[in-house]
């Protein structure tokens, strides 16, 4: 894993570091002796049944709910979730003046450069496993 060189901030500014691994890296055996000790685990052990939906009680976005897990993980997570919590933080009229429509794009921007929602059809998939 490296540190993505992009990110040009002074240790006491940084609030998230980016991490790249290669697809090989991904495939690796799991060498954390805890991580292994929960990918052995059944789901019934390790979901404890809370998840209150898109929202948090405390009204944020829930990046964790299922409705919206498959965009955060994606290429464009960051793009998505800065979209998403500036539009949990404006009224539905701030819309209508442009609230939150750079964040919006950016997120547009970045799923079509990446192509991380492109449908692939059938045949694309029976030439990557050949």
């Amino acid at each position: 894993m490296s540190d993505n060189k992009n990110v040009e901030n002074s240790d006491k500014d940084v609030q998230h570091k980016i991490l790249q691994i290669t697809e090989e890296q991904f495939f690796e055996p799991i060498k954390d002796e805890y991580v292994r000790s929960l990918s052995k685990m059944g789901m019934e052990d390790l979901d404890d049944g809370y998840n209150p939906g898109p929202t948090n009680p405390d009204g944020s976005v829930n990046f964790t709910c299922h409705c919206v897990g498959h965009l955060v993980a994606s290429p464009c997570g960051h793009e998505f979730r800065t979209a998403a919590t500036c539009q949990r933080a404006h009224k539905e009229d701030d819309f209508e003046a442009g609230a939150c429509a750079d964040e919006f794009m950016d997120f547009m921007k970045c799923v079509m450069r990446t192509e991380c929602f492109k449908s692939r059809d059938k045949d694309e998939d029976e030439k990557d496993g050949s």
